[in-house]
């Protein structure tokens, strides 16, 4: 199958740049574009939280500081993409739930056919209690995914 639009899920951790670089050899690969995205999940500041997987921000001010520190590390990811001569690049950065908006919102925004993101870090008890967005995504998107172990 041949793709056209590229939806990778930045979230930090070492699976998703093993992803990422997926996502650019596939884009090369097909001359497809490539959309790179990173959610943030807002919480409510009187909620104890731990940053797990697409991130978590508290409270207004940190949610402007993450969103400012998120832009930058996408704009060098951007960057490093283009530098591997995809010529269709483009950044997304969005608040929201990670999954709803990795399976449903963003591919509709931009006609995604593949989802490229990285397995899940967390242990199998936290996957059992929070869930994965990757295997969510795997079970909710039309698109096709693809999950890349690191």
């Amino acid at each position: 199958m041949e793709y056209k639009k590229i939806l990778f899920g930045y979230d930090g951790s070492p699976e998703s740049m093993a992803a990422f670089d997926k996502a650019i050899e596939i884009a090369q690969r097909n001359s497809a574009k490539l959309v790179i995205a990173n959610v943030v999940k807002r919480q409510h500041a009187n909620t104890e939280s731990v940053s797990l997987g697409f991130g978590v921000a508290e409270t207004d001010v940190d949610i402007k500081e993450t969103l400012r520190s998120r832009e930058e590390k996408l704009e060098v990811l951007k960057h490093q993409a283009e530098e591997k001569d995809l010529t269709d690049v483009e950044i997304a950065l969005k608040i929201g739930n990670p999954k709803s908006v990795l399976s449903f919102d963003l591919p509709k925004e931009y006609g995604v056919d593949l989802i490229v993101l990285g397995a899940t870090g967390l242990g199998k008890v936290a996957q059992v209690f929070i869930g994965s967005t990757a295997s969510y995504v795997v079970e909710n998107s039309a698109a096709d995914v693809i999950i890349v172990k690191n």
